[in-house]
């Protein structure tokens, strides 16, 4: 892959851009390996096999880059949608060498207007590589940024490690920076795309993209050409843009940011709800694989146990296996494939529930077994799940089947817990990152709650934070909103359906 990189160098020399300047990667810059310094969050990126850039994880499952990057003709526009080249990210450690590197393709492309930064979306969310944080803060002039890439030094035409340098900015307008390399800094070819970045508080913040440079100095460039400077394009107002394309709705099954509903009837068939932000369903459903098969299903869970982005969902079936059912984005789950944590010990589970409790983007199962207690089991991002571990509550876990549902209803970007008591109250349990979640507090409605019949927690008005859905004893259905803080605001009634909900064995 490396020797395919040093080819991209040779292409990208001949796309040569205004006032003399070409595409350049990111950072030779003083040759300076970045060592042990934790910009894991800076991408190397292989588009074809012919061209090599640089980029910067700003989501899970998106990358920040220079558009020109996935230009494929000396002049071209960049469209929306799918790289015309196979196109690779690399990303996790300063040396591409380490076991700690993981590869995705990237599937998408998402232009932003008037400027030579694209969102690429990742096949599947890369998994404990912490995003870098966008700055809203604009440069100053002479104030000193700091790049960073994987690009050619001044020695080496297709390096294995992350390179980072100083520039000061020398000046600014609406859209572009203007850089002048400090000492020997400079960005050379597979540098494009790289981040530019200030330090605040010991944490990177993205100041701008990486797009031309002089690269005087750079391996490959004429002798005579001795000039640093470069150009960029700012990030500080881009922080917007990148929270809307990049974000997912907890539970979503069609891709359309927001949560779906997925409900067992009593004849034993399964259907898929389309989530509505103002109503909470839209009224559409779609019947899924297996007709009347899911009568037998003793549990069901829904969450992102694959990591792509969309929700799918998990069922224990009657002779006590765990089967995985992939979410397919368009409100449809493929066939299943069995999940061997477990074997047939899933029998006895009297509660099952899903969300990210540890914040890496891949859902993981809670159960509460038949002695009461609850346990954790981590995703694996390929629908398969590790072995349990113990959460807190001991053996006060015993809810009634159905009164047990996970979201994030704090916004943190972690899942909590939503139970209601034996004596109707509801209770929110925050959880906190490691897998485990705090001692709980009371939510909205008193003991109103003893009559509900069953919840369902994910982010059906697409805000970001769970809403909690609820099947009352009339046999209507019920959203509430999450507020931010682990409580709800008052219930608006679902009008899709009716009453017809009470009959319902499960919904998720």
């Amino acid at each position: 892959m490396r020797k395919l990189a040093a080819r991209a160098a040779v292409v990208l020399s001949s796309l040569v851009l205004a006032g003399g300047l070409t595409c350049a990667p990111a950072a030779a810059l003083e040759g300076a390996s970045a060592g042990s310094k934790d910009y894991s969050f800076a991408v190397q990126l292989d588009i074809g096999g012919r061209q090599g850039c640089t980029g910067a994880l700003v989501d899970p499952q998106w990358v920040i880059t220079s558009s020109s990057c996935f230009v494929t003709t000396p002049g071209g526009i960049l469209v929306d949608g799918k790289p015309a080249l196979k196109s690779y990210a690399r990303v996790g450690s300063s040396d591409l060498t380490n076991s700690a590197v993981q590869s995705r393709e990237v599937v998408q492309l998402v232009t932003s207007a008037g400027r030579d930064v694209v969102l690429a979306k990742l096949a599947t969310r890369v998994q404990g590589i912490a995003p870098v944080r966008i700055g809203s803060t604009v440069p100053m002039v002479g104030e000193t940024l700091q790049a960073a890439g994987f690009g050619r030094t001044a020695s080496e035409w297709a390096p294995d490690t992350l390179h980072t340098g100083a520039f000061a900015v020398d000046h600014a307008d609406d859209a572009t920076l203007g850089l002048n390399g400090v000492g020997k800094s400079v960005l050379c070819k597979g540098d494009t795309g790289g981040p530019t970045f200030r330090v605040k508080g010991g944490v990177p913040e993205l100041v701008s993209v990486n797009s031309r440079s002089w690269q005087g100095g750079c391996l490959g460039t004429d002798k005579t050409e001795t000039r640093t400077g470069a150009v960029t394009y700012r990030t500080d107002g881009l922080g917007a843009w990148v929270r809307k394309t990049t974000f997912r709705a907890e539970g979503d099954l069609t891709d359309d940011g927001v949560a779906d509903l997925a409900a067992v009837w009593n004849d034993g068939s399964l259907h898929v709800y389309t989530g509505d932000k103002a109503q909470g369903l839209s009224g559409a459903r779609t019947p899924q694989l297996g007709r009347t098969s899911w009568l037998t299903t003793k549990r069901i869970a829904k969450g992102d146990f694959t990591g792509d982005g969309v929700a799918d969902l998990m069922a224990v079936w009657n002779d006590g296996t765990l089967h995985l059912y992939k979410g397919d984005g368009t409100g449809t789950f493929l066939a299943g494939t069995t999940v061997t944590m477990g074997g047939n010990t899933w029998a006895t589970v009297k509660n099952l529930t899903a969300g990210d409790f540890t914040g890496d983007g891949v859902a993981d199962l809670m159960s509460v077994w038949n002695d009461n207690t609850l346990h954790l089991y981590k995703g694996t991002a390929d629908g398969q799940l590790q072995a349990g571990t113990s959460v807190w509550g001991g053996t006060g876990w015993g809810v009634k089947e159905g009164a047990l549902t996970a979201g994030d209803f704090t916004g943190d970007g972690i899942s909590d817990l939503m139970s209601i008591w034996p004596n109707g109250t509801l209770h929110m349990y925050k959880g906190n990152g490691a897998g485990d979640v705090a001692p709980s507090t009371q939510a909205m409605g008193g003991t109103t709650w003893l009559t509900t019949r069953l919840v369902a927690g994910s982010d059906y008005t697409g805000d970001g934070v769970a809403d909690l859905m609820a099947i009352w004893g009339d046999g209507t259905l019920h959203m509430y909103q999450g507020n931010g803080e682990g409580n709800l605001l008052p219930d608006i009634t679902v009008a899709a359906g009716g009453d017809t909900w009470r009959t319902m064995k499960f919904i998720v």
